[in-house]
């Protein structure tokens, strides 16, 4: 079983200092040529960080397959590419589509606050890590509404880490 990341997690918690995040959580991550190719065309300091990872705790993982019956859904070829990889590789993704697709094909996935959530949970990270973390993705200009912004910080609160 392997954890397979989508650019979004990866550029959100890179651009708030935060994507060592994901190698203390997992050791190592995995990622999709074409995930890496969207990462590759940007030159900012947050994708430069991603690219460092990569080869290091970030592996690149090839798939084939026709990501056109996934695209033809509203996901970009990178989210696609995640859908090509083995059933049993858990998926993070954020995107609506692409959690929608995860369900409907009966695979594990999570998103960044869940993953985040669990984490504490877990006591892997402490409550005022996991409160920081989801503080600066906000501040980061992180898509989230405030209802779910108020929900998970109410589930990080509840532990006393």
């Amino acid at each position: 079983m392997r954890v397979f990341v989508d650019s979004s997690t990866l550029i959100a918690l890179s651009k708030i200092g935060e994507l060592e995040f994901l190698r203390e959580l997992f050791n190592r991550i995995y990622i999709t040529r074409t995930i890496e190719n969207e990462i590759s065309r940007y030159e900012f300091p947050e994708t430069q960080k991603i690219k460092e990872a990569v080869g290091d705790w970030m592996k690149v993982v090839e798939v084939s397959g026709d990501t056109k019956r996934f695209t033809k859904f509203g996901l970009d070829e990178g989210e696609a590419t995640l859908f090509l990889t083995d059933k049993e590789d858990i998926l993070v993704l954020d995107e609506l589509n692409a959690r929608r697709m995860a369900e409907v094909r009966g695979r594990t996935f999570t998103g960044l606050l869940g993953l985040i959530v669990a984490s504490a949970e877990r006591g892997k990270i402490t409550k005022k890590r996991a409160l920081g973390i989801i503080d600066k993705l906000v501040e980061s200009n992180f898509r989230l509404s405030i209802e779910l912004y108020r929900k998970t910080r109410e589930r990080i609160e509840i532990y006393n880490l």
